[in-house]
């Protein structure tokens, strides 16, 4: 018995990074997921390779800023699989830069792909969760960056600052369905968000994605060298995904790895 038997996930952004690797574990737990991302090939291959495994696997490319795409994601869970029982925002996007040269892109994409696009989906999602007794699951992903600020990422702490109020926002509007809505600040993780720049060629909209060298050195080094990997990540979104989790709802739990405040 798998610990999300019968459940029916969507996570977004899910291609790559975090998100497949979540979509990985929950699909070894007996759930069917749904894979987002914008990138039809990188959603499409993670999809094949999870049907191959053996799990229950559709993909929707969609944007998550679009509340249509949104809407198209969360049906394609119900049309395909009959039902949606736990969404987990997982799409966003760090473009870093002092607050004095950033610019108007770099402030619009980091703060639309990760609190628009979270709000975005849960609002997509409300048709099929706002039911009574549906006892449904919301994880959403902040950081603690957006906990306690972080230099250079002014767009993405204010991003994931609002997703921590938003969830205890959902917690209170939603608990009368059962539903519960948490959400996860990492710090660092090997994703290619979080790779140096320099290493890598990897873009959105223009903008080179990843941290300078310099910066990724320092990080590692308060790190002492070890930083969470993907599927590390992925185990505390399991736990809030599972039914045994109904009693914990409105939390923000923060990464060890990303210290305390």
């Amino acid at each position: 018995m798998g610990k999300l038997d019968n459940k029916v996930a969507v996570i977004t952004g899910s291609g790559r990074g975090i998100g497949k690797a979540t979509a990985e574990l929950f699909v070894k737990e007996g759930c069917a997921v749904v894979i987002n991302d914008v990138d039809e090939h990188v959603a499409a291959e993670t999809a094949r390779a999870l049907e191959a495994s053996g799990g229950q696997v559709t993909h929707c490319v969609g944007d998550v800023t679009k509340p249509d795409d949104c809407r198209k994601l969360m049906d394609t869970a119900a049309e395909k699989f009959g039902r949606l029982d736990i969404l987990v925002n997982l799409a966003g996007l760090n473009l870093d830069n002092v607050i004095h040269k950033m610019t108007d892109l770099q402030w619009d994409m980091a703060v639309d792909i990760s609190l628009k696009g979270t709000f975005n989906c849960i609002r997509a999602a409300a048709r099929y969760m706002r039911v009574e007794g549906h006892n449904g699951r919301i994880i959403n992903i902040s950081s603690m960056a957006g906990v306690r600020g972080n230099p250079g990422q002014i767009n993405y702490a204010a991003a994931k600052g609002g997703i921590i109020s938003m969830t205890k926002v959902v917690a209170h509007e939603w608990e009368r369905f059962g539903v519960t809505c948490n959400c996860i600040a990492y710090g660092m993780v090997d994703t290619r968000l979080t790779k140096a720049r320099e290493s890598q060629d990897e873009s959105a909209d223009g903008e080179r994605l990843g941290l300078p060298q310099k910066s990724r050195d320092t990080v590692m080094e308060k790190y002492h060298g070890r930083i969470m990997q993907p599927e590390d990540a992925a185990y505390p979104i399991l736990y809030f995904a599972q039914p045994e989790s109904w009693c914990i709802n409105g939390n923000c739990l923060q990464s060890a790895m990303g210290g305390f405040c």
